[in-house]
């Protein structure tokens, strides 16, 4: 079938692939599954290598080919042992994308500590180290909803319905966090159009947005129902701990932590605020201190 005209000389192109053929697509075939076809072909030398190159930077940051929709000739990757390994990897799995993201998981380059030393601090190119990103948008709201105990609601979804979860980009109309943080609105095909880089805005958001009050002051959140349970508060302090980071407390960060709990307040007036109360705003003071800490 004819899907455009050539400007120049008006003549009708048909279907093609890049360094392949496409044999005659007959008026009732769906050309859309011709195109499938070919790019799922073991066949094809540019579907594996652009695609395990995009899944590398999803992890590192920084593709093997960078920009990572610029592979040619002309731009070589930093490493093409490695882009070929993987690329035949994908391709004898049978295109399988959560075993390449169970490889590239499992590799040293990922596992490598983010804490530079004095022969790669300025490395940005050969992976000698893994390269601290931000959370996406959706993971780190729905991070901040398990720390705190609570859960975002959004129009129209079943409750409990997670970020990552959004059917489309709508919903970042009724969200000012996923705006803050970059959710992309979808209106191209670009990886670009994620924003990961960090911002005055973001900081501002999780230092004293309403929406973090709220979540952190919530009755039945996380904060609440620790500061109701009657345990020693190094135990509250280790769980937290181990909620937010996955690793128990330093000695100097229990120390800090209990030191802040035990510390009494009180009101505009000067006078003890109750002791319960106390105890609930020392802990959601210490949930939020732990949420914005580096």
């Amino acid at each position: 079938i004819a899907v455009a005209a050539n400007i120049k000389t008006g003549l009708q192109l048909k279907p093609a692939a890049l360094g392949d053929k496409i044999p005659a697509i007959t008026a009732d075939e769906d050309p859309r599954l011709k195109l499938a076809d070919w790019m799922g072909s073991k066949d094809n030398q540019f579907f594996a290598k652009a695609l395990v190159n995009r899944y590398w930077k999803h992890f590192f940051q920084r593709g093997l080919v960078e920009p990572e929709d610029d592979i040619r000739d002309t731009n070589p990757p930093t490493n093409p042992e490695l882009l070929n390994a993987l690329e035949k990897h994908f391709i004898s799995s049978g295109f399988d994308l959560k075993d390449l993201v169970r490889v590239i998981t499992r590799s040293n380059a990922y596992q490598l500590s983010a804490v530079p030393n004095a022969h790669n601090i300025v490395d940005r190119q050969n992976y000698s180290r893994y390269y601290p990103r931000r959370m996406q948008a959706e993971v780190l709201l729905d991070a901040i909803d398990n720390v705190t105990g609570t859960q975002t609601d959004f129009a129209n979804l079943p409750k409990g319905t997670k970020a990552v979860a959004l059917p489309d980009n709508s919903y970042n109309r009724a969200s000012a966090f996923l705006r803050v943080f970059g959710r992309p609105e979808g209106e191209s095909a670009c990886e670009c159009e994620r924003v990961q880089s960090s911002s005055l805005a973001q900081s501002l958001h999780l230092i004293n947005a309403d929406e973090i009050k709220a979540k952190l002051g919530s009755p039945i959140g996380r904060a609440a129902q620790v500061a109701r349970e009657d345990r020693p508060a190094e135990a509250k302090v280790r769980d937290l701990y181990l909620v937010i980071f996955s690793r128990e407390p330093r000695p100097d960060e229990l120390k800090t932590a209990l030191n802040y709990l035990a510390e009494p307040r009180v009101d505009q007036d000067g006078k003890p605020v109750d002791a319960s109360l106390a105890g609930r705003e020392n802990v959601e003071d210490l949930l939020w201190a732990l949420i914005n800490t580096k």
